[in-house]
């Protein structure tokens, strides 16, 4: 019952939909990728009815602050997968990227443990 009024307390930190995920700048992410050369791959097909789909999916994103233009040299393909409800999923493939990404040394911590210090 402890953990559940401290959900509650917290409860504007947690998301309900899509356009509530928004962003923050207090802190700085990188992937540390090492020497690596940028990957960049190339987008895959998408059938002609999906475009516009894929096109409205971005412009939201951008609009709820999820996502924003880059000039990165690397890039990864969308891949747009359909759900059980028959809607769309966005998903990006960064299997090349993860290839290359340089491993933690330490573990993330416990998400019950942080809840617990917040008390």
């Amino acid at each position: 019952m402890v953990k559940a009024k401290k959900l509650f307390k917290y409860a504007n930190v947690f998301s309900l939909n899509e356009a509530d995920i928004g962003k923050t700048g207090l802190v700085q992410h990188k992937i540390n990728t090492g020497e690596e050369l940028p990957i960049r791959q190339r987008p895959r097909r998408l059938p002609v009815a999906r475009e516009k789909e894929l096109e409205t999916m971005i412009e939201g994103m951008v609009k709820d602050g999820v996502i924003e233009p880059s000039s990165s040299p690397w890039c990864s393909p969308v891949v747009l997968l359909k759900k059980k409800d028959g809607s769309m999923r966005f998903c990006v493939d960064y299997r090349r990227l993860n290839d290359v990404t340089k491993k933690d040394s330490y573990p993330l911590p416990r998400i019950d443990d942080t809840l617990d210090m917040q008390a």
